[in-house]
C-alpha cells in the first residue's frame, strides 16, 4: 500500500516577472508575437516540446531560466513591453462585447 501518494513540484516565479503567469492563463497570448517570443526566449525547446502550451511550459521550466531571466536587462525590457501591451488590452472598454 502506498500511503505516501504523489508530489509535484513546480517552479516558482520570481516577483519581476510573476506577470507571465497571467499572460499564460489568457488567449490572448496566442495572437500576440511579442508575448509567445518571451516563452521562446526562455527555453526553445521546452516550448516545442509541450506544444506551445505556456501554463505547461511554466510548471516544468528549470527553475535557474526563470531565475536569470528576472535579471536580464534585455528580457525584462521586452517583458514589460508585453505586459504594457496586455495591460492596455485588457482596459479597453470600447469593445464589441461592451457595444452589443
Amino acid at each position: 500500500m502506498n500511503l505516501l501518494g504523489r508530489i509535484s513540484v513546480f517552479p516558482v516565479l520570481p516577483a519581476r516577472i510573476d506577470g507571465l503567469k497571467t499572460i499564460a492563463n489568457n488567449l490572448w497570448w496566442s495572437w500576440t508575437p511579442e508575448a509567445q517570443a518571451l516563452f521562446v526566449r526562455l527555453d526553445e525547446a521546452l516550448w516545442e516540446r509541450v506544444y506551445h502550451n505556456p501554463v505547461r511550459f511554466l510548471s516544468v521550466i528549470e527553475q535557474e531560466k526563470l531565475d536569470r531571466a528576472a535579471v536580464d536587462v534585455d528580457f525584462i525590457a521586452a517583458f514589460d513591453d508585453v505586459m504594457a501591451r496586455f495591460d492596455a488590452y485588457m482596459s479597453k472598454n470600447d469593445t464589441w462585447f461592451n457595444r452589443h
